[in-house]
């Protein structure tokens, strides 16, 4: 999750993972709740053609999954920082700085 000020932003990708993650491990309707109640607290950002493409490059040289890197691209992309307990994010300050 992002914010910027007083927006706060949402990767599309962190909203699949998390309802993934939720399926597996409770059940599809704590899943909706959960990714209902982050969308209206966020705005979601979509994976549009530069986040696919940086989020391509990254993954390619961090040698991160898909998702990870989608979601690093989003933020890099919106100039903001990444709050995540996610361990493939320790590379993140080697990405823009």
């Amino acid at each position: 999750m992002f914010q910027k000020s007083r927006a706060a932003y949402v990767s599309a990708i962190t909203i699949y993972e998390i309802f993934k993650l939720t399926v597996a491990n409770e059940d599809k309707a704590t899943a909706k709740l959960r990714v209902s109640a982050i969308a209206n607290d966020y705005e979601v950002i979509n994976v549009d053609l530069e986040i696919a493409e940086e989020g391509a490059s990254l993954s390619h040289r961090l040698r991160i999954p898909m998702a990870d890197s989608l979601i690093m691209a989003t933020a890099k992309q919106l100039h903001l920082s990444c709050v995540t307990d996610d361990p493939h994010f320790t590379e993140v300050k080697r990405v823009w700085i």
